[in-house]
């Protein structure tokens, strides 16, 4: 009993010790603070408490450095998949050949009757086997809007197979790793071999989203960019009369036109544009609003340095919230 009291009070100490660093409840009128009481915080026109900025700030490179382990740990499953698959496919290839060998003999016996010699069987081709329903995709990382993909024109199954390839894709990006934002079934994202001319005269490659036969689902030259959000959502960005600015890795864009999709009900959500273009990120702070059972996904940050951050709800339903700047 008494190593529990002093485990109880060692932790009372450690957070005690722990606000002390954030600012004084003299300040909770000026700042927002995660340990201000309920309601105290408000976003518009407050400040950040400088600890609770630095707690962000730390988890949000926790974030990047999590989502850059997923994603060497599902390059590395993905290579092994391929690996196995081609190692199958070859081992196949070499049973049919080793089945439908004709073995030459030679008679130097007598004349055998017409009727005795036997011809070799024509080897019946399969047809293809039908694709059940219901499949993931595996292939590269589709969380990013860098679009920067590693040159692979198939998918594979969670078994290794290759159920879906074709020559017209450069890339291609699915479920991947643990599939922890979970991408949806019998669809993947491909950048095509096909390039849209834009109205200054420069070039993007198309991309789209295609499923179990390869059919393409908007089959419009305009988009650029495609990236998964979670579960259903997705992000559509067209470029028609310029390219797209970026920044490092996947964490910044700026796109002419973008649009929100679920492939599930179809419904599109289409962002207002900010000074011709609009300004996305995916890494960013705002944590605290899985404390509300809200799971951000996006950022559009606007020209006054406005936000709108889009989450998923536990019912998987997307939701806005808008932080205004204090600069």
């Amino acid at each position: 009993m008494k190593s529990f009291l002093t485990t109880v009070l060692l932790l009372f100490m450690v957070q005690a010790a722990n606000a002390q660093s954030h600012v004084s409840k003299s300040e909770y009128a000026r700042y927002n603070c995660r340990f201000a009481p309920k309601g105290w915080n408000n976003s518009e026109g407050k400040l950040m408490c400088p600890a609770c900025d630095k707690e962000n700030e730390d988890a949000r490179k926790k974030k990047i450095a999590d989502d850059k382990a997923a994603y060497e740990a599902g390059k590395i499953r993905n290579a092994k998949l391929k690996a196995e698959n081609e190692a199958n496919f070859k081992k196949k290839l070499a049973e049919t050949a080793e089945k439908n060998k004709v073995t030459e003999v030679r008679v130097t016996m007598g004349k055998i009757p017409i009727t005795a010699i036997k011809k070799a069987e024509v080897p019946v081709k399969k047809a293809p086997s039908k694709l059940t329903k219901d499949i993931l995709f595996f292939a590269d990382y589709p969380g990013s809007m860098s679009m920067s993909g590693k040159n692979l024109n198939y998918f594979l199954n969670e078994n290794g197979d290759t159920v879906l390839k074709s020559k017209d894709y450069e890339s291609t990006f699915a479920a991947f790793g643990d599939n922890k934002n979970n991408f949806p079934k019998n669809i993947g994202i491909v950048i095509l071999n096909e390039e849209n001319i834009l109205t200054n005269g420069k070039t993007r490659k198309v991309v789209d989203i295609v499923d179990l036969k390869g059919k393409r689902l908007f089959n419009d030259k305009s988009i650029s960019t495609i990236f998964h959000l979670m579960n259903d959502y997705f992000v559509i960005g067209r470029s028609k009369d310029f390219g797209e600015d970026s920044s490092w890795g996947y964490n910044y864009r700026r796109i002419q036109d973008v649009d929100i999709y679920n492939v599930k009900t179809k419904k599109t959500i289409t962002l207002d544009k900010d000074r011709s273009r609009v300004e996305l990120y995916l890494t960013f702070d705002h944590h605290k609003l899985e404390d509300e059972g809200l799971k951000p996904v996006l950022s559009r940050r606007y020209s006054n340095y406005d936000e709108d951050i889009y989450c998923i709800n536990a019912a998987g339903e997307l939701v806005v919230k808008r932080f205004q700047s204090s600069r």
